[in-house]
């Protein structure tokens, strides 16, 4: 979309240094924070660190460890902070380029401040579904459903999808 917005995986504290004032130079701002179901998440995380899940794990605690080990910046990108400062809303992360792209293109004005064209980088590799031992597994996905939404992020994505403050829904 040819407009002002911008996106940054990064420490959610940066929002809050660069624009805790709820604005980008002068115009209102609001953080959108895309969700997606946390067990895929998981393995996408997994998939981009090269870990695997220890399914076999002999105890709850090695198989938590295991989940922890796949963690890419899980806490540190969202804080529940970050809403002391922005009015913050969700959107499904499968709908990015669809509902959400329609949503915002409706509501922002075009591009003022150009910057050079978007490049898209991959950063995993095509993950293979069928190799990740969780999907056979009904027990491990209630475990790990239950330990993330401990995450503040699976949190605040388990509380919004669905909600006034769902882009999406």
């Amino acid at each position: 979309e040819n407009c002002d917005y911008f996106s940054n995986e990064i420490h959610w504290k940066w929002w809050v240094t660069n624009f805790g004032n709820r604005t980008f130079h002068g115009i209102p701002m609001e953080l959108h924070v895309p969700c997606r179901d946390p067990i895929d998440h998981l393995m996408s995380q997994c998939s981009y660190k090269t870990k695997k899940l220890k399914c076999d794990a002999a105890s709850d605690e090695e198989f938590f460890s295991s989940i922890k080990k796949c963690f890419a910046y899980i806490s540190s990108r969202y804080d529940d902070n970050l809403r002391k400062h922005f009015d913050i809303k969700c959107y499904d992360f499968w709908k990015q380029f669809t509902t959400y792209q329609d949503y915002m293109s409706e509501r922002l004005q075009p591009r003022r401040l150009v910057s050079t064209p978007y490049v898209k980088r991959e950063s995993n590799l095509p993950r293979n579904k069928t190799s990740e031992c969780i999907w056979g597994r009904p027990d491990l996905l209630e475990k790990a459903t239950n330990y993330l939404l401990k995450q503040p992020y699976y949190q605040f994505c388990n509380a919004c999808l669905g909600s006034e403050d769902d882009i999406t829904k």
